[in-house]
């Protein structure tokens, strides 16, 4: 059964695995930090897999799919042209990825969020430990 977004009927989206959830819910950045580092090695292996031969977009588009399904996440696939070495690439395009919304329908561990932040699992140049709730100045 789909599940209608914002009014509208079902989209290609949610006919295809039934429903997609928390799309604006990922639109407001409700992904995992463990997430984004699995997603992070999913595209490099796409990467790995398509710089260097030839290859349809379907077939992108399809392996994509499946790999994105197989974590959990709807997907996008929308192409544009490119440029190398400051020239664009006649009749290249290269694909843009855009995370549409979770396949499984399960709440947000905003609880799971707050700790990979605080261990700083995606490794980023902030110190790790503390998270600030209000920026110094503003009186409550």
């Amino acid at each position: 059964m789909s599940i209608p977004i914002l009014g509208q009927g079902p989209d290609r989206h949610d006919r295809k695995y039934g429903a997609v959830h928390q799309r604006s819910e990922t639109a407001q950045g409700d992904i995992h930090d463990s997430e984004i580092l699995v997603m992070e090695d999913l595209l490099a292996t796409l990467m790995d897999r398509y710089q260097t031969r030839s290859f349809t977009q379907q077939e992108f588009e399809r392996e994509a799919d499946e790999r994105f399904f197989d974590i959990g996440w709807a997907i996008e696939v929308s192409w544009h042209p490119f440029t190398k070495n400051g020239r664009l690439v006649e009749g290249g395009l290269a694909p843009d990825i855009d995370l549409v919304g979770r396949i499984e329908k399960k709440d947000f561990d905003h609880d799971q969020k707050v700790a990979e932040v605080t261990r700083n699992i995606l490794e980023l140049d902030t110190p790790t430990g503390v998270i600030k709730s209000a920026p110094e100045g503003i009186s409550r």
